[in-house]
């Protein structure tokens, strides 16, 4: 039983590698959201009760956090663009679900932070700007749509749902700083030495 636990865990951690310090990211970011959709409903439930099935919409994306990897593989900047899209679907729809004011636009700031990190050149200047269009028109929408949430949320219990989703944004943008540290370290360029 243990071994076939070691085996799954394997074959878990092999998939969600990457061939390229950028694929790496974007698959180590993937694994990070797909592990942790199933929690959050769950701290959802405990802050909310039965109010909290709105968060369940979330798990409509894992099958596309998941793909991230695989298409990574394939081609870096369609797993780069496959991941930040994800995150701004997502992003749009648990806003839908709890409402602006829980604070949950603030998973946008990691959309562009990736878009940042997974591409280089000319891609990396138009990934931002779309980025940055894109959660423009979202949060615009979302706005005109007159959304407040699928459910009756309290002033405190808001404030508490915002304080969860900030420590949730801070935590992922953490570890994507580490992950970059590692892109950059192996990008920089090596200065040879004469020995003295």
């Amino acid at each position: 039983m243990l071994a076939g636990a070691k085996r799954m865990a394997a074959t878990v951690w092999a998939y969600f590698d990457g061939t390229t310090p950028r694929s790496a990211i974007a698959a180590s970011v993937a694994f990070i959201v797909v592990s942790n959709q199933p929690f959050y409903p769950f701290y959802l439930y405990l802050l909310l009760g039965g109010r909290a099935w709105p968060a369940l919409l979330t798990w409509l994306s894992a099958p596309l956090f998941a793909a991230v990897p695989r298409v990574a593989r394939t081609d870096e900047a369609r797993g780069g663009a496959l991941l930040v899209t994800a995150g701004m679907a997502n992003t749009t729809l648990c806003t839908v679900a709890m409402g602006p004011a829980s604070g949950v636009e603030l998973f946008y700031l990691p959309c562009l932070a990736l878009a940042l990190l997974l591409f280089t050149g000319r891609q990396r200047a138009m990934a931002a700007a779309a980025t940055v269009f894109a959660t423009g028109a979202a949060m615009a929408a979302v706005r005109l749509a007159g959304a407040e949430g699928l459910v009756p949320i309290t002033a405190h219990e808001l404030a508490s749902l915002r304080r969860i989703n900030a420590f949730s944004v801070c935590g992922l943008l953490a570890v994507m700083a580490y992950l970059s540290r590692r892109l950059w370290w192996r990008a920089a360029p090596v200065t040879p030495t004469d020995g003295r």
